[in-house]
């Protein structure tokens, strides 16, 4: 009997030593991580992972596998942490790492009753915060499996090629992903998802995002912050271009009474893109003579035309790229975009120089095409993305938004440049010095 009550008491111990939760931990952007937390309450540690296995079943047990054996991944989940814990009343408070596949964190954190807060700082320092919530058990924070049908069927709906879907890839890729789809558990996973199995894909930029709760809704006027860089010489960012036609004239009147002999535009910001209208008054100062730029076009041209529209029958089967901000409820019923340059004053008589790199793409890619194609501009930097697109941004519900890629560019002679790019006139790591230095 007395055997009975020590095998009993061990039981209980045992059970009442190990607790699991489950957390909604969720950063500054709003992305949310589904965390579960093993406490033992017998030595004061913890463990916590994101689901079990994830990565592995995602990229498949052989590549995981030599990621690990390579020291390129820890662990098979998303987030896997552990260290020491503290107790103190109703409140527990944790001190250890967090690993992600690309980065390891400090962790520092408390919870209580239903309650989450920390923080998380890398190896160089910067720290993140992170909040959360206790959920009942380690189910899918929402329905991530409707989502992923909803993107496939938007992507496959409005995508500008229509041969996208028939081919074998985006088909592989379709099916992997909805063999997925019902055991993603949060958003970090969706993202995973999306991301290493759209690789069998080539060129197919969408982005799933969530909503940002921080994100300043209300922006402010573009200041053109054209900044001095040396005798004569001057620089901007194509993100600060100003949009109406008063304030570009003004900017080339400032660059006029200042004697700018070089200017520099810097086209190297990837995904921050100028709008297109924007950037066409931008170029309306960089000739001297009417130019046809080329054309942004959708699947609805391709579903009716099979040749690429000549540059005398642009205004007649096409819109002009003003129209664009009038058409967000339709974009997508757009045959494309014609983009014809007429000279503005005041014109800028000097040379212009535009820094690019692999992340320069849509509209500063297809703007990039242009000026070289017409020998308006030295490119300085490096090759650029090959993705030269309009892109659209759709709502999949109120928190999650994908970007569609719903325009391709050809210039004026009919050439794609999707997947081949633009190579510049001077290949550099440190175009500025170029600038500079060149007499």
């Amino acid at each position: 009997m007395y055997k009975k009550y020590l095998l009993l008491a061990f039981i209980l111990l045992s059970i009442n030593s190990f607790a699991q939760t489950y957390w909604k931990i969720q950063n500054e952007r709003g992305e949310e991580l589904l965390l579960t937390i093993n406490i033992n309450s017998q030595n004061l540690t913890f463990e916590a992972s994101s689901r079990k296995e994830a990565i592995k079943e995602i990229v498949g047990s052989l590549i995981y596998m030599m990621a690990k054996t390579t020291g390129k991944i820890k662990y098979p989940e998303l987030a896997h942490g552990f260290g020491k814990i503290s107790l103190n009343a109703d409140t527990t408070y944790y001190n250890g790492t967090i690993d992600y596949p690309d980065n390891s964190f400090v962790l520092t954190a408390k919870s209580w009753k239903n309650n989450f807060w920390g923080s998380l700082t890398d190896t160089k320092g910067k720290s993140r915060i992170i909040t959360g919530e206790k959920v009942n058990s380690d189910k899918p924070l929402r329905d991530y499996s409707a989502m992923i049908v909803n993107t496939f069927t938007l992507i496959e709906k409005y995508f500008w090629d229509a041969n996208l879907s028939k081919s074998s890839d985006w088909q592989s890729f379709r099916s992997d992903a909805f063999k997925h789809k019902s055991t993603v558990a949060d958003d970090y996973e969706l993202g995973l998802t999306m991301m290493w199995l759209g690789k069998k894909v080539m060129h197919i930029p969408h982005e799933i995002k969530k909503v940002n709760p921080n994100e300043v809704t209300n922006v402010a006027q573009k200041n053109s912050s054209l900044r001095i860089i040396g005798e004569k010489r001057a620089y901007l960012l194509l993100n600060n271009i100003p949009e109406g036609n008063e304030e570009v004239a003004q900017l080339f009147k400032e660059i006029q009474e200042k004697s700018i002999e070089k200017l520099v535009l810097d086209l190297r910001l990837g995904r921050r893109n100028a709008p297109l209208p924007a950037v066409l008054l931008l170029a309306n100062h960089l000739t001297a003579k009417t130019a046809d730029w080329g054309v942004f076009l959708t699947r609805k041209w391709f579903e009716a035309n099979q040749a690429i529209p000549k540059p005398t029958d642009y205004i007649s089967v096409l819109r002009a790229p003003s129209e664009l901000s009038s058409l967000k409820n339709a974009i997508f019923n757009e045959k494309g975009f014609y983009m014809r340059l007429t000279p503005s004053t005041p014109q800028y008589k000097g040379k212009v120089y535009l820094f690019v790199d692999k992340m320069t793409s849509g509209v500063a890619e297809a703007f990039a095409i242009f000026m070289k194609n017409e020998k308006l501009a030295t490119l300085v930097g490096q090759k650029t993305a090959g993705s030269p697109i309009l892109s659209e941004i759709y709502e999949l519900d109120k928190q999650y938004r994908i970007t569609i890629p719903f325009a391709q560019f050809y210039d004026k002679n009919g050439k794609i440049y999707q997947g081949l790019g633009v190579d510049p006139d001077i290949v550099t790591d440190k175009p500025m010095e170029i600038v500079k230095n060149e007499k």
